[in-house]
């Protein structure tokens, strides 16, 4: 079938079997987005619940009939239907079924999606390892932190939560020694403007090279006081962002070291082409968030001139790719793009 002929048919959520991808932990996704054209299915998985079932009740409908090629004019039509309701957990669920659409499109063109993105497509991409469950004043934090270090990615990433700036000073350094390189520092939303203006003077550059979303919501005010007055701390952030309006908005006004938005929270390929564009339109870098490992690799592939290494997350991406048929991995601080069709990797259904 022609993809420039090809309409959805069919869209539907599966639950994963836990057998074949599983056993399930807590936190782990189990359910695929599934979207038909004749014979053809493209599939994104694993995805949680709740973007799931909004798929499954009110977007799946809406993409039905509608051509497989036309991401622009389906991402509209999906956003549309959500109308006010389109940040959030309405923009992850048209992630996840605009993902499934690519993937269904790649199949039928028999392309990987970096090749219908891009006419030379990386063949690599770079990668650094983030581990923020890992607790870095633990006694066996030094080996970790050198063990993931050692594995030749581009950097490392970890978290630092509710201690006190100096010891946050001092966790950072310690990282960065283990590490033999400057790490970046996840504040994960709970440092607030206080804490974080108390912490800016005692992070160097050798030490930390950015610290992300230091604080709860990523608010254009917000960042830009904190810009003014942090100055020399170098930021990070992304992820939180719904709208590519506000994102370009924080990106000309704050100038962060890294924006770090996910390919599927943030709409889909389709919604992060627009979102890389706005980066690179400032010089900004874009390292993109791990949730979505396989749609951010064919991003990076495609336009390696905008995207830098991607984030994989070393304790949770293995437990996500339970869900497929054999693995992405890291090595020497690169991922091989997948060669197959679509997204190149198949869901165990």
């Amino acid at each position: 079938m022609d993809p420039a002929d090809a309409v959805i048919d069919r869209v539907q959520v599966e639950r994963l079997d836990e057998s074949v991808a599983g056993p399930w932990k807590a936190g782990d996704s189990r359910f695929a987005v599934v979207v038909e054209a004749g014979e053809v299915n493209g599939v994104f998985a694993p995805v949680d619940e709740l973007p799931a079932a909004l798929v499954a009740t009110r977007l799946g409908q809406s993409a039905l009939r509608h051509p497989v090629a036309d991401h622009t004019g389906l991402l509209r039509r999906l956003l549309a239907e959500l109308g006010p309701h389109a940040a959030g957990l309405g923009r992850w669920a048209v992630g996840a079924l605009d993902c499934a659409v690519w993937d269904l499109h790649g199949r039928l063109a028999d392309l990987p999606v970096a090749a219908l993105l891009s006419d030379r497509p990386a063949p690599r991409v770079p990668v650094y390892a983030s581990w923020l469950s890992l607790d870095l004043a633990a006694e066996s934090a030094a080996e970790s932190v050198k063990a993931t270090a050692g594995e030749g990615f581009a950097f490392t990433k970890w978290a630092l939560r509710g201690a006190e700036a100096a010891e946050m000073m001092l966790l950072a350094e310690r990282a960065a020694k283990w590490a033999g390189d400057s790490v970046a520092v996840d504040a994960l939303g709970a440092w607030g403007h206080l804490r974080t203006m108390e912490v800016a003077p005692l992070l160097t550059p050798e030490t930390v090279r950015w610290v992300e979303d230091p604080l709860a919501r990523t608010d254009r005010t917000a960042y830009t006081h904190l810009h003014e007055q942090a100055k020399g701390l170098r930021i990070a952030f992304g992820e939180r962002l719904s709208h590519v309006d506000d994102a370009r908005a924080l990106l000309e006004h704050c100038r962060p070291e890294a924006f770090t938005f996910d390919a599927v929270w943030c709409g889909g390929i389709t919604e992060a082409r627009g979102w890389l564009g706005a980066a690179h339109d400032v010089g900004v870098p874009v390292h993109l968030h791990g949730r979505a490992f396989l749609p951010a690799v064919h991003l990076a592939a495609a336009f390696p001139d905008a995207a830098g290494a991607v984030e994989y997350q070393v304790v949770w991406e293995p437990r996500r790719q339970q869900a497929l048929c054999g693995t992405l991995q890291p090595d020497g601080g690169h991922v091989a793009l997948p060669d197959r069709p679509g997204l190149g990797m198949e869901v165990r259904r």
